[in-house]
């Protein structure tokens, strides 16, 4: 399915309003001036995520963007990520891996669309 690129100025929160923070591990590749992110990069919520779907509150602390990966563009071996129309793809996760669910995309570049 087609989508936007995702970049380093991607404004994503986990749905409990907590930040996340997206590191690309390349610098070669951009999308409409800034790097574009892949599966492989290093995601951080911030400890601003106070809730949590189990007991007792764990917070997200990152985003697993398999599910979001682009299926024929790969940077430096690695899928992009995409968003395509509407919630956000991937998953928030907890410190014990448990699903939170998906982050929410308040702004992303609209220039560059992959599959």
């Amino acid at each position: 399915m087609p989508g936007f690129a995702l970049t380093t100025v991607t404004a994503l929160t986990c749905t409990h309003q907590g930040q996340v923070t997206l590191t690309p591990g390349q610098q070669q590749v951009f999308a409409d001036g800034a790097p574009v992110v892949t599966t492989a990069d290093l995601n951080v919520v911030a400890p601003s995520c106070a809730l949590s779907s189990s007991q007792p509150p764990s917070p997200c602390v990152k985003v697993d963007f398999a599910p979001a990966a682009a299926a024929r563009v790969l940077v430096q071996g690695r899928p992009l990520v995409v968003q395509p129309a509407g919630p956000g793809t991937g998953l928030c996760l907890s410190a014990a891996q448990v699903p939170q669910g998906p982050p929410v995309v308040s702004a992303i570049q609209q220039r560059v669309v992959a599959t």
